[in-house]
Formats: structure tokens, sequence, C-alpha cells
């Protein structure tokens, strides 16, 4: 009888033993890690200045699961989520920021058809990025407003020149005083969004200096403003 006993306990330490390292496999199987399955992708390229300093735009391509399904959030196609510099004259290569950022593009006004970007106006790279998930929706897409952002010609010293919840609407650089002039939209109604009825405010800053950047026009000015209109297009009740 004990015998009995022993041998159907023995047969029910197995099973369950086995049925542990099932679950365990299981598991393991469920948990394994998704970033297998990504694919760094540097399909485009261009050279700074002809100066050897190459940029590479990073998009990321991702291999689905067995279910067909993705573990990663979607990126728009036309959007970098990082650039990669490679100084060809030494071989090393860097990232742009180790920040979440979506990058939207870089020195357009000086970006040719010879996959070149010039710097011939200026000794910096600007870049118009996303890096605020500021509707908190937990992702970082066209809802999001947009800043500017600038390095050096060979991508060092990267800082953003916009101020926070502003979306960018407009800037230039103007090299006679080293100032960038640009204007942002402010979310003046606090609706997560930024749309033509709401404030688009004027900023100056110097990109040397390590200063915030300004308003242009103080509120005085922007007061005198909205009296002149109010007087001038306020309905009339009839």
């Amino acid at each position: 009888m004990k015998r009995i006993i022993f041998i159907v306990s023995l047969i029910s330490i197995v099973s369950c033993s086995g049925s542990s390292e099932n679950r365990s496999n299981s598991n393991n199987i469920e948990t394994e890690s998704p970033i297998q399955n990504l694919n760094v992708q540097t399909s485009t390229f261009s050279e700074i200045d002809s100066s050897g300093v190459l940029m590479f735009p990073l998009k990321m391509g991702e291999t689905k699961r067995e279910d067909g399904g993705s573990s990663y959030k979607d990126i728009p196609s036309y959007y970098f989520w990082n650039i990669m510099f490679f100084n060809s004259n030494t071989n090393n290569y860097y990232l742009l920021t180790k920040d979440k950022i979506l990058i939207e593009s870089f020195n357009e006004e000086y970006y040719d058809d010879t996959k070149t970007v010039s710097t011939y106006k200026t000794n910096y790279i600007f870049y118009t990025a996303k890096s605020l998930d500021y509707n908190k929706d937990n992702l970082l897409n066209d809802k999001d407003p947009s800043y500017l952002f600038v390095s050096d010609k060979e991508g060092m010293n990267f800082k953003q020149l916009s101020p926070d919840n502003y979306h960018l609407s407009n800037w230039k650089y103007i090299k006679s005083t080293n100032k960038v002039i640009f204007t942002a939209s402010k979310d003046s109604d606090k609706n997560s969004l930024f749309d033509d009825k709401d404030e688009v405010v004027a900023f100056e800053v110097n990109v040397d200096l390590n200063e915030s950047a300004k308003e242009i026009f103080n509120n005085e000015t922007k007061s005198e403003l909205k009296k002149l209109y109010d007087r001038d297009w306020k309905k009339v009740k009839k």
C-alpha cells in the first residue's frame, strides 16, 4: 500500500514539474524581447558642406510577430526618429541626441538636389521636431507641437530654441545679427489643439548665447493692437 502511495506521489510531482516547465517555456516565449524584430534603416544620407561629415536620418522597420501583430507604435513615414552623424575623416559616428524625438526636417532652405546640406549662409544646422506629448495621449505625432532646434555643423551641441508648449509656425536665420526670428502658436483656449484662433507670438533668440527666446512685441504693444482692432472691427449692434 505504501508503495502504491509513493508511486502516485512521484507521478504527481513529475506531472507538476513538467507543467511548471511548460508554463515557464510559455512565459519565455511571451516575454521574449521584441527588440530582435527591429531593423535599423539608413536609407538616405547627405554630406555637410563637402566636409566629409555625413548625416544619416534614421528610420526603423519591424518584422511582424508570428501572430501578425506589432510591438511598437507607428511613426509617420515622413518623420525620422533620430539622426546618426558619421565623420568619414575619423570614422567616428554618434547620434544627434539620446532624447525621444521626431524630426520633421533639417536645414530645408539649405538642402540641394545633390544631397548636400549647405551651411554657407550659417554655421548651424536647424531642425524642426516634436519632443513633447502635449495632449497626453501617449503618442508623439502631428497633434503635438513642433519645435525649433539647432546644432553646430557636425551635429554637436544640439539644443532647443523655441519654447515648450508653443507650436512652431515659421522661422528665419538672420545672419547679420546671428539671430533666429520665429513665430509660434500658443494654445490660448487650453483645448490641447493649435488652430487658427490661437495667439501667434513672434520671438527672437541669439543662437550663440545661452539664453531663452524672447517675445519681440511686449504686452503693452499687444494691448494697443487689440484696442485698435476693437475700435475698427467690432460688430455694431443694429
